[in-house]
């Protein structure tokens, strides 16, 4: 997540989905997996906010983003936070480092400190959502430029394993339908004997969350989603 995207169509989605969690008693964390700015044009699709028929889905977020967005034009997750919409609720907000400032054995360092910090900050939520710039990898990606765009396996497991169900983002992008295949798998691998369920959002670019869940609360998350 960057501060640029907030109140993009993904957003909207995204927030209404918490929203709606929230609304069913379901206690909620939130770690951003925030990074920096980078000045590109993501985050641009904001005209649904001057669309009404986009209003009914959630008319709550969509006033909330249409007040910051459109009219006072800020853009910080912090304007979510504080919102109010998703109560009882835990953030977990420090930036993840851009890792090529750093050598091999400081990026490890400081990503395995940002990580314990967003376990602490997030223990005792029902729910751990974690909201990286592109989605899920097993393992960190060659370019070292990409490593803070991504949540990993082992991240995952640990939050699954203090108690907690997770949810995550992650983007298909331009996998095909056979190594979309085994990128579900690796998820179903990162917590063994876990529920894996997927909801997708539809509007802009495909986004999926995918929920791990702990046995025994399957039927819950099924109603609700």
């Amino acid at each position: 997540m960057k501060n640029q995207y907030f109140g993009d169509i993904g957003d909207y989605g995204k927030y209404g989905m918490l929203h709606f969690l929230a609304q069913h008693k379901v206690s909620v964390a939130v770690n951003w997996y925030l990074t920096e700015d980078d000045g590109s044009n993501d985050g641009r699709h904001i005209d649904y906010l001057d669309k009404d028929d986009f209003w009914k889905y959630d008319p709550e977020v969509y006033r909330h983003l249409k007040e910051y967005v459109v009219i006072k034009k800020q853009r910080d997750v912090s304007l979510f936070e504080t919102s109010g919409l998703i109560p009882d609720s835990a953030f977990y907000s420090r930036v993840l480092e851009a890792p090529q400032k750093y050598t091999k054995q400081d990026r490890e360092r400081i990503r395995d400190e940002w990580h314990k910090k967003g376990l602490e900050t997030c223990a005792g939520k029902a729910l751990v959502f974690l909201d990286p710039d592109n989605g899920y990898r097993k393992d960190f990606p060659k370019a070292v430029k990409d490593q803070s765009k991504y949540c990993y396996e082992k991240e995952v497991r640990d939050y699954y394993d203090s108690g907690a169900d997770v949810v995550f983002y992650t983007s298909r992008g331009r996998r095909n339908n056979d190594k979309w295949a085994e990128a579900k798998q690796q998820m179903i691998e990162a917590a063994p004997g876990a529920a894996l369920r997927m909801l997708t959002f539809h509007k802009g670019t495909q986004r999926s969350f995918v929920y791990v869940i702990h046995p025994g609360h399957e039927e819950k998350y099924d109603r609700l989603l």
